[in-house]
């Protein structure tokens, strides 16, 4: 088996790279889209579309602001 990665995008500063494994004749047996971590590069989630993956980075920041209480409450008043 072997795999190349392609970096397709970046969103919020996570790299999304597309991952393609061939077997060892040469035919694609698989494709995902690795989200990547910013800070350290290590694989933080794994999905089978590019939409997946970005909508992942998305909640993932979204989670993290509401974590660290961030509140929008009051900003339009």
């Amino acid at each position: 088996m072997r795999s190349i990665r392609v970096t397709e995008t970046k969103v919020l500063g996570y790299s999304i790279e597309r991952v393609d494994v061939y077997d060892d004749v040469g035919l694609l047996r698989s494709t995902r889209h690795e989200v990547l971590c910013p800070q350290t590069g290590a694989v933080v989630g794994s999905h089978t579309s590019r939409r997946e993956a970005e909508r992942f980075v998305i909640a993932l920041e979204l989670n993290g602001s509401a974590a660290t209480g961030h509140s929008r409450q009051g900003l339009a008043a």
